[in-house]
């Protein structure tokens, strides 16, 4: 069952209350996320998979531990990234991804909408498939709290604070990592490619400004109007 028109924190609620339809939403919400950011980080999907549905069950078994309720999206961001790192370090690995592996869910993506494969030319879909794939690049090299920070920033649309208690910095850090983040992908991507982000994020977005480093991600309000917004067009 959705619930666009709640926040994260008002499904807590629910949810601690015994709203098992509310608890479903919420997982719901925060399962595609999770499960793209832990596979950034071990690198394997079905791993990553097992680490998402063990965190969201841990946040179900404590959800009365929940307080404030707004904390939600950090504390369930931390439990996955502290269980990538366990296993990484059990297996010795290093939680780097490669280009050539095809998953979707992998990778830091700047969520913008490409144009409908069924409406666009051959030519034009294929621009925009390399336009992903250098931007996609150019993130990989850089260090990996910043494309971590990043990642939570622009994907997961995570705020300052939220950010700051995932990776267990201040959020004077984050800020720092988003800028030096952001002024390298400058420095890096094609100005033919900023200019296409751009445009196809609308003027309204910010990511590549470069005024844009004291921009505050979306409120958890904000998320779910969103949410309700994008039902009503569908």
């Amino acid at each position: 069952m959705q619930r666009v028109s709640e926040t994260d924190a008002q499904l807590v609620i629910l949810a601690q209350d015994g709203d098992s339809d509310a608890f479903e939403a919420l997982h719901a919400r925060l399962l595609p996320g999770l499960r793209r950011f832990a596979y950034r980080l071990v690198g394997d999907s079905l791993e990553a998979e097992d680490i998402t549905q063990e965190a969201l069950l841990t946040l179900y078994l404590n959800l009365s531990h929940i307080d404030p309720p707004e904390h939600v999206r950090a504390y369930v961001y931390r439990i996955v990234r502290n269980r990538c790192y366990d296993s990484l370090r059990r297996d010795g690995r290093r939680g780097a991804l490669s280009l050539d592996q095809d998953e979707d869910a992998g990778g830091v993506r700047i969520s913008f909408d490409l144009p409908d494969s069924r409406a666009t030319p051959p030519e034009e879909a294929a621009h925009w498939l390399l336009l992903g794939l250098e931007v996609r690049e150019m993130i990989d090299t850089l260090p990996e709290n910043q494309q971590q920070t990043l990642m939570l920033f622009a994907e997961s649309e995570l705020t300052y604070q939220e950010i700051a208690e995932v990776m267990g910095v201040s959020i004077g850090t984050v800020k720092s990592r988003l800028f030096h983040a952001k002024r390298t992908l400058r420095g890096r991507l094609r100005r033919q490619t900023l200019a296409a982000i751009r445009e196809a994020l609308d003027e309204d977005d910010d990511t590549f400004d470069e005024d844009s480093e004291e921009a505050v991600p979306p409120t958890p309000e904000h998320r779910a109007g969103q949410s309700l917004q994008e039902k009503e067009i569908a």
